[in-house]
């Protein structure tokens, strides 16, 4: 099965505006780093979101089976905007 590149699936998702770390309020226009994996039923899904202060930018110890993807972009009324992956287990 192709799978679509998580920065396409992810761009417009919606999203809470609390970083998962910190619980610093993220604010429209902030950048932000989210964490997520892929299922075969639902595609790929925002698991955390993090503010820039607080985001991982790889992934350390990778889930065994599992596609995940960290991603950056643009935190704009609770979608994210411009995503870019910064790392992938893919």
């Amino acid at each position: 099965m192709t799978r679509s590149s998580p920065a396409k699936a992810l761009n417009g998702a919606r999203t809470g505006g609390i970083c998962d770390r910190c619980n610093r309020r993220v604010k429209t226009g902030d950048a932000v780093r989210a964490y997520a994996t892929v299922y075969p039923e639902t595609g790929w899904t925002l698991r955390r979101l993090w503010c820039s202060d607080c985001g991982e930018t790889t992934i350390e110890a990778e889930t065994e089976g599992a596609q995940e993807a960290i991603v950056e972009a643009v935190f704009w009324k609770h979608r994210l905007a411009g995503v870019e992956v910064a790392d992938s287990s893919l």
